[in-house]
């Protein structure tokens, strides 16, 4: 039988002495945890989860909800932390977050169908309300994980 090598072992073959990077082999696998504990978001509000540092590779996302309103998404996408600017492109398209759940969360476009994603640059995991806003009174809580590999 054939052998196919994957992206990071064509280089080695093609090159013994190439140095993948860290999110190719041998790096460690990290997460960023975020939670909003009692929250009541409009529609179209953001929430700001947490960051991931530069040259890092997401590896997965998973969100994680109580039982909310009827119809309310949340959508997770990134921003470049140093000036706020908005990267085109979500890791977590918008999700249903009426009943209570953790789903995997790599359904966006810039990570499902085999994507890889790095940034050379430190960004923030940013999270989007929308079809409705998540009940004001006891609130919703929300956790979201997003796994990444640097170093």
């Amino acid at each position: 039988m054939a052998e196919v090598l994957s992206l990071q072992m064509t280089k080695v073959a093609a090159n013994p002495e190439v140095k993948l990077q860290p999110s190719e082999r041998n790096g460690r696998s990290r997460i960023m945890f975020g939670q909003v504990a009692s929250i009541a978001a409009a529609i179209a509000d953001t929430i700001y989860f947490g960051r991931i540092p530069a040259g890092a590779r997401i590896t997965g996302a998973w969100l994680n909800n109580a039982a909310g309103t009827a119809s309310s998404t949340l959508a997770l996408s990134l921003r470049k932390s140093s000036d706020k600017t908005v990267i085109s492109g979500t890791i977590t398209a918008a999700a249903a977050i009426s009943s209570a759940q953790k789903v995997d969360g790599l359904t966006g476009t810039l990570t499902n169908a085999g994507q890889s994603y790095i940034k050379p640059y430190e960004v923030d995991v940013v999270g989007t309300i929308a079809g409705a806003a998540t009940p004001a009174s006891p609130g919703q809580l929300i956790s979201v994980i997003v796994d990444y590999v640097i170093d």
